[in-house]
């Protein structure tokens, strides 16, 4: 499969990393990429700002989390009955990073959930010099079904180009993107980027066509995004939804957002050889599905 190609390519690149001209400077903590992340996605504890801006955090990223974040979103994509009869599949990946809604599609297709001829995927993350060495490889590591590329733009800035060529999505997907924009966006880019989108979905997408949201189960006064999800959902009037969330085995107790998953348990496994990443073996996010309709 993709995600396996990709993280045994990840992982010999983190192997052979070079942290002596860290991007962090003096703050970089030892070669341990983790403790970035942490800083990451936690900034009170950052002994300075930390942003992504690293190749060999992108590789430790991508060896720890693919495997939880592909499986949440395979749960959430195989419910999508309308795309899986569609033989040319359009998708948009809004912040895309590693790619694990590609990764979660290439799954499906293997095991026949969905039938795909090709897939035009079209991947978006302002982030070149953290995930361009990764896209590269996932290029060249796709099947000739594949048509991927690959955009380093604001995508607020992007759709208007997008619009101009014609070219529509069946599905987009944002992946772990609404948290990120609460801790480094302020509010009135993230209101601007939300009625873009709104606008988008609403004036040029088709009927029948998806969206998807996953990301942290937390809302914004805890360090998530959640309320982000039903804000732009109240954009989208001609539309019927779901909202999901697994239970959190990392945490002794989680919220309900819509409908809880009879299991968390992660559809990918991790290997062994992954153990120093400390890899998840579960799911635990939080996830609204979104179907536009004639009404």
């Amino acid at each position: 499969m993709l995600i396996d190609r990709i993280i045994e390519f990840c992982d010999v690149e983190y192997q052979e990393k070079d942290c002596r001209d860290c991007s962090y400077g003096r703050f970089c903590p030892d070669e341990r990429c983790d403790r970035c992340l942490h800083y990451i996605h936690t900034p009170s504890a950052a002994p300075a700002p930390r942003q992504y801006d690293c190749p060999n955090m992108a590789n430790f990223y991508t060896c720890k989390y693919s495997h939880k974040y592909t499986s949440e979103l395979i749960y959430a994509l195989e419910q999508l009955k309308d795309l899986q009869r569609k033989r040319h599949l359009r998708v948009m990946s809004i912040g895309c990073g590693p790619c694990t809604d590609l990764f979660a599609l290439d799954f499906l297709n293997e095991e026949m959930i969905y039938r795909f001829q090709t897939l035009e995927y079209r991947g978006i993350d302002i982030a070149k010099n953290v995930w361009k060495h990764i896209h590269r490889q996932i290029k060249k590591q796709s099947d000739d079904i594949y048509k991927i590329n690959f955009y380093y733009e604001d995508i607020t800035c992007l759709i208007d180009t997008i619009i101009e060529v014609n070219w529509i999505p069946d599905l987009i997907v944002f992946q772990y993107v609404f948290s990120d924009m609460e801790k480094h966006c302020d509010r009135k880019e993230l209101r601007m980027f939300l009625t873009k989108i709104a606008s988008f979905i609403n004036n040029e997408m088709d009927d029948n066509t998806y969206i998807v949201l996953n990301d942290i189960n937390l809302s914004t006064r805890m360090g998530g995004g959640r309320e982000h999800f039903d804000a732009l959902l109240q954009m989208i009037p001609d539309s019927e939804y779901r909202q999901y969330h697994f239970n959190n085995s990392n945490r002794s107790n989680h919220f309900h957002y819509g409908i809880e998953y009879e299991t968390n348990k992660s559809i990918l496994a991790p290997s062994e050889n992954l153990r120093d990443y400390e890899p998840f073996d579960s799911c635990a996010s939080a996830q609204l599905i979104v179907k536009k309709v004639m009404k």
